[in-house]
């Protein structure tokens, strides 16, 4: 690692620290992809990434918390089930080479664009205004559904190390969570993939510790800031603003992997 790199590290860890914790996320989608074009292997930044989420991810659900941004009720379900699903992944991770992990990197980020895409115009086309909540409770077939989109989050923060947040996010906004509990909620989940991802890759040995340290040296102070400009954030502009903010990274890193 050269002394350009290790300065850029820091910088890079505290604008994605700060601007995860305000849209709701761990860094994973972002700290992955990064270290790559950085020409880190992608199986050491899958599971130095997935290392990083953690402060990231558990100073930021406390403050979140403070601000009462959190379902603890839906979080822990989904949580579990990310951790289970983060082991699935990291199995799966193992076995596949680097070119092809970058290809999938760049098929699933497309995806999980025209995903959010879909849903996003179907809102806006509707004619019906959807009240917004800060809890939920889960009843009936959501007790069944729920916790797969865990499972599933777990699933790709282990395999590509993206924290998890696109299939977490994806199930909240559907539950109708209002725009700052999906992104409180959201990231109390990662905690749980996190923990799950660096058990994993942390057994085989392919967490870069300097790669983790260079960037939660600046990731812990922007998460720290992130929740506090939320507040001050327009509630009604955030949750008109979130769908798109989601679409364009999606479609910025999918097709960056693919050039």
């Amino acid at each position: 690692m050269n002394f350009t790199t290790m300065i850029i590290l820091p910088i890079l860890g505290f604008l994605i620290g700060l601007f995860v914790t305000i849209i709701g996320g761990g860094g994973g989608g972002l700290y992955t992809p990064i270290l790559i074009m950085l020409g880190i292997d992608p199986q050491v930044a899958v599971a130095s990434s997935l290392a990083t989420v953690l402060p990231t991810t558990a100073v930021g659900a406390y403050n979140h918390n403070k601000n009462n941004n959190v379902d603890i009720e839906t979080g822990i379900i989904l949580g579990v089930g990310g951790f289970l699903g983060t082991f699935i992944g990291g199995y799966i991770g193992t076995l596949i080479g680097a070119k092809l992990l970058k290809i999938l990197f760049g098929v699933l980020f497309l995806t999980l664009a025209l995903i959010n895409l879909k849903n996003y115009i179907k809102e806006q086309r509707s004619k019906e205004k959807i009240e917004k909540k800060s809890h939920v409770k889960l009843t009936g077939y959501k007790k069944i559904f729920v916790p797969l989109f865990g499972v599933l989050g777990g699933i790709l923060a282990g395999l590509f190390g993206l924290s998890g947040t696109p299939p977490i996010q994806l199930v909240l906004l559907m539950l109708g969570y209002n725009a700052t509990t999906v992104i409180g909620t959201t990231i109390f989940v990662l905690i749980f993939n996190s923990i799950g991802g660096i058990c994993t890759y942390g057994f085989l040995g392919r967490i870069d510790l300097m790669l983790v340290v260079l960037l939660c040296s600046g990731t812990i102070i922007g998460a720290v800031i992130g929740p506090k400009v939320l507040n001050r954030i327009n509630k009604e502009k955030l949750e008109k603003a979130l769908p798109l903010i989601l679409i364009s990274l999606n479609l910025i890193f999918g097709v960056a992997m693919f050039i």
